[in-house]
């Protein structure tokens, strides 16, 4: 080997090894809150590639202002339970075009109630049913929190109506099902999961494969698809944004949807809401969070993103534990998508939104909804780094 070529092997060794060392996280913020005394709060998700990072502690997150590290000391940065701002819900689709016999249909209603179960200690869980009818058939709502359920009779006992399979229609119906709920919620963020569990492609052409595409490229949602059949047989890469998971056949998809059920999980976990307190007094401030991850062989991973904050006003007597307002309890949800209702405040009463009475009040001064400062709260979750629930 010429001497010249040796060399240049040897400068593109440690380049390569760097290369391997540091990887990029994906760090995104679908909000954050600036308030005084001089509270900053954010809304975080991390990811790398398809894998949700789910282990991270207040200490993985650097905070700058204005390219200024703000130490640790100074910003007093803890994590917050991140449901006092976002609300999290799953929607399952469940193809019944090929469950023909009784059987079968008792195992899929078996294993969908095990992944309802699993998911509502965490969130709330919709469930429907599509075959190849143009419209979806409800299974049923089921609100975080509760035990079961053990079973699904209503879904064991739906025979399909129609054979063939409208995989396209029912991804579009399913986001329109998945939007309304999120908007009856009224936290800053909400955070909506559709799970799709299929036995083939597309039969009926309702909707063409582009427009399901778009649809789900232009969605903010959480995309994954249990597949039924043999892996490969058929592609389902454009509505399975976060993962494709297989199953053997109907008989034995709980399992499967177990799995499904687990990823969701881990995608919640994936948000975070970070809370410091600013050193600034006054302008607008632009603010990055940069977050660093350690692998298990020692390799340093990430990411970053930035946004910009009003500082006006601010001084002393920040505690970040406190959480932020204005998210909550003041946001007005949006009407559902396709309802054909005029927003509440254009019902021809002459009147002005709620919100706009000349009181020269912002919205979130007003307490006029009957609840109590706290009363959003819940418990932050039994983790290193999260700051406790403070007290009424």
């Amino acid at each position: 080997m010429p001497l010249w070529r040796a060399a240049w092997l040897l400068l593109l060794v440690p380049l390569t090894v760097g290369c391997g060392l540091f990887k990029q996280l994906e760090v995104d913020s679908p909000g954050h809150w600036a308030q005084k005394p001089s509270n900053v709060a954010v809304h975080l998700s991390v990811s790398e590639g398809d894998a949700p990072i789910t282990d991270l502690t207040d200490q993985s997150f650097a905070i700058y202002e204005n390219d200024q590290l703000v130490s640790a000391d100074d910003s007093k940065q803890l994590l917050l339970d991140r449901e006092l701002m976002a609300h999290f819900r799953t929607l399952l689709l469940v193809d019944m075009s090929s469950a023909q016999d009784e059987a079968t249909r008792a195992k899929v209603a078996r294993g969908v109630a095990g992944f309802v179960a699993a998911l509502r200690k965490t969130q709330a869980v919709t469930v429907y049913a599509f075959d190849g009818s143009a419209d979806l058939t409800s299974i049923g709502d089921f609100a975080k929190g509760e035990a079961g359920p053990d079973d699904l009779p209503t879904l064991a006992a739906h025979a399909p109506k129609d054979t063939s399979r409208n995989l396209h229609g029912a991804v579009q119906n399913g986001l329109k099902e998945l939007g309304a709920r999120l908007m009856t919620q009224q936290k800053s963020v909400r955070v909506g999961t559709l799970v799709v569990m299929t036995a083939g492609p597309d039969k009926a052409g309702r909707q063409t494969a582009e427009q399901v595409q778009q649809a789900v490229d232009a969605s903010p949602h959480q995309f994954i698809v249990v597949a039924v059949g043999q892996e490969g047989t058929f592609d389902v890469s454009a509505i399975a944004k976060h993962g494709t998971l297989w199953a053997p056949n109907l008989v034995g998809v709980g399992p499967t949807l177990a799995d499904a059920a687990s990823k969701v999980e881990d995608l919640m976990e994936r948000h975070y809401l970070l809370s410091y307190c600013s050193p600034a007094r006054a302008g607008v401030r632009r603010v990055r969070i940069e977050v660093t991850r350690i692998g298990t062989e020692g390799d340093e991973r990430k990411g970053s993103v930035e946004f910009e904050i009003d500082t006006t006003g601010f001084g002393p007597g920040c505690d970040p534990s406190t959480p932020p307002k204005g998210g909550a309890a003041s946001a007005k949800p949006d009407a559902p998508e396709g309802d054909g209702k005029k927003p509440d405040d254009k019902k021809g009463d002459g009147k002005k939104p709620d919100d706009k009475k000349g009181d020269g009040k912002k919205p979130d001064d007003k307490k006029g909804d009957g609840k109590k400062p706290g009363d959003d709260i819940v418990p932050p979750p039994n983790k290193p780094g999260y700051a406790p629930t403070p007290t009424k």
